[in-house]
Order: structure tokens, then sequence, then C-alpha cells
């Protein structure tokens, strides 16, 4: 099965930002329990509603979290206290960081964090330069950053490369080039995994689970083996079980008459 990274705490949303700062431990208990019976294999805990409280926004929000699952959580931030601050309150297995980049300052910022803490880490291929245009681009900066974590004695299996989905309605033709760097990626560095942030392809698109839906299954195709999304968001879990099903990833099915049986799939 793919590690699904749940997205829904995060503070950049408006509700789950007045949620947080009101100190709402109920509603964030009910958002990540909803997440963890869709099917979450992670949450994702964002505290940066407003970067001069997000140390102790992530603590409080950490501490909730962590006594309402038992699943690992991914620290989604680039302040380099507020992830210490995390981790040092849950750093279960299978914890992860999100993220690095090719970035110097951020390379010497959070990997000495993954190094000390033995986490999992999502690496974004982007560097100084920006956010590369094409599958070359992205695959130079994959390179890279497998080069950085191996001289930092950081084994391949702890990297998520992500190669940065862009909107279809401002960058058309992009999606095309994820799915050439999945494939690529995981030939290449078969023992890395490949994440997605799958939602920022329907940004500023109406109805857009639809697109969500369909890019979700050409990047389980394309051997994806992680993504970042909300499970509790309508057909996503039927999308991820159908596909493997389909693609006989799921062998004779019985993942997918598993979930139907357990009524985690939608009719």
């Amino acid at each position: 099965m793919l590690t699904i990274i749940a997205e829904r705490i995060n503070m950049t949303r408006n509700r789950v930002r007045e949620e947080v700062w009101n100190r709402n431990e109920a509603y964030i208990t009910e958002q990540v329990n909803r997440q963890v019976d869709a099917g979450a294999t992670h949450i994702d805990v964002n505290a940066g509603g407003d970067p001069a409280r997000e140390v102790e926004d992530m603590i409080w929000l950490t501490e909730v979290v962590s006594s309402a699952t038992q699943l690992p959580l991914a620290f989604d931030s680039a302040n380099q206290e507020a992830l210490v601050q995390g981790l040092q309150r849950c750093n279960r297995p299978g914890t992860i960081i999100n993220s690095i980049t090719g970035e110097k300052a951020r390379i010497n910022a959070l990997l000495p964090l993954v190094q000390q803490y033995s986490t999992g880490v999502i690496a974004l291929t982007m560097d100084d330069n920006g956010m590369p245009e094409d599958l070359e681009g992205r695959m130079t900066i994959t390179r890279a950053l497998a080069q950085i974590a191996k001289d930092a004695s950081i084994s391949l299996d702890r990297l998520y490369f992500d190669h940065l989905v862009r909107p279809a309605s401002t960058n058309p033709g992009q999606a095309r080039y994820v799915l050439q760097a999945v494939r690529a990626t995981r030939q290449e560095f078969p023992e890395a995994h490949v994440v997605v942030g799958l939602s920022n392809v329907s940004y500023g698109i109406p109805q857009r689970n639809n697109l969500n839906r369909a890019f979700f299954t050409m990047l389980i195709e394309a051997g994806a083996d992680a993504v970042i999304i909300d499970p509790a968001e309508p057909g996503m879990m039927n999308a991820l079980f159908s596909s493997r099903a389909v693609l006989g990833d799921d062998e004779y099915c019985m993942e997918y008459l598993t979930a139907v049986r357990a009524g985690k799939l939608a009719p």
C-alpha cells in the first residue's frame, strides 16, 4: 500500500488556524480521527499560521495530535526550532520531516535534524535556482539530493522525492513532467520513495476533486508510493484501491474486497 500523509492539520487552512489559536482540542482530535478512519498512514502537522507563533503552535499541535493517534507524524515546516520542538515530543518509527530542498541554507538547517532523529525526509526537487520546468531539471536535482543524503550517511529508503506538481490551471503540461519524473526516479533510485502533494494540481479549478482523483490514478500507475492528500476527500480511497486492483498490484483484488467489506469505500 501507499504511504498516505493526511494533510488536514495544516494551519494555512483558515478554519484549522482559528481552531488552533482557540486551542480547540476537540476539533483537532476530530480531524485526526476522520483521517485515520479514512486510511491515513501518517498525519501531517503544519503549524505555519503565523511565523511569530509557529513554535508554540507546533508544541500544542504535536501534543494534541500525538494523543489522538498512534500513527507517525509528518512535521511540515521550514522552521528548525519548530521541528525540534515537535520531534522532541513525538518521534515515532516512520516519522517524516517535510522538507529539505537543494537550497544550501535549507540543507544546512534541516538535514542535521534528519540525522539526529533518524527520520524520513521529503526532498523537494528545487534548489537555489528555483523550480525546474522539465524532466531533466527535476532529475538533476534528484541526483544531487541523493548524493547529499549518501554523504550524510542517510540511506535512500528514508528519502521521499517530491517533484512538485503545479496547478493545471496555470502550468499546463507540467503534470506530464511530474509523471515522467516519478517513473525515472523509481527506475534510477528504486530504494527511495516518491511522494506527491496531489491537491496542487487542481488549485484554482472548480470541483477540484475530479482532477485530484484523475491525477491520483495516474500517479499510482507511474509508481508513486506516497502521497499527501486528504484521505477523507470523497472518492480518493476508492481511486487508490481501484487503481491497485486494476494494475494487479493488489493480487486477486484482496485489498479492494477487504476495504469494501470494512465499509471504507463509498458506493
